[in-house]
């Protein structure tokens, strides 16, 4: 069923009004960074056993450095904790969460990134020459 716009009221509107409530849900949740790691990313586990990684990926914006918060789980985490170093070139992509957080008595919130699929691109920096390792990384995640 079609139905024609009347004076005043948006596209937005229509698809509102005749759209199924499922299906009301504007918008998109993902992001793409290519960049660095920067910092050493070190891995852990939380108290249920899942390992988890947290680290920054620097981009540059307009010739600034720019620093993101990523996180990424379980096999992702550990992959990226053993191939991934500082200043490695990597291509990730996933979800944007936030979450607050107290420091030093103030309430933050903190914008994560997490994983979703990424790609380690160059060649590892410590041991340049492996590449048994390196093809073995590709696409993981």
């Amino acid at each position: 069923m079609t139905r024609k716009q009347t004076n005043g009221q948006s596209v937005a509107e229509i698809i509102a009004e005749t759209a199924p409530a499922k299906a009301r849900n504007f918008g998109s949740n993902r992001f793409l960074l290519l960049g660095r790691i920067a910092g050493t990313p070190e891995l852990r586990h939380t108290a249920a056993g899942k390992a988890v990684l947290d680290f920054a990926v620097a981009t540059t914006v307009a010739g600034r450095p720019e620093f993101h918060s990523v996180v990424a789980w379980e096999r992702s985490a550990e992959i990226l904790a053993q191939y991934g170093a500082k200043g490695r070139e990597l291509y990730v992509e996933g979800r944007i969460t936030s979450r607050v957080r107290e420091v030093e008595g103030h309430r933050i919130r903190q914008v994560d990134l997490v994983v979703e699929s990424f790609q380690l691109l160059g060649r590892r920096l410590a041991a340049a020459g492996k590449a048994d390792e390196e093809s073995a990384v590709e696409g993981a995640a």
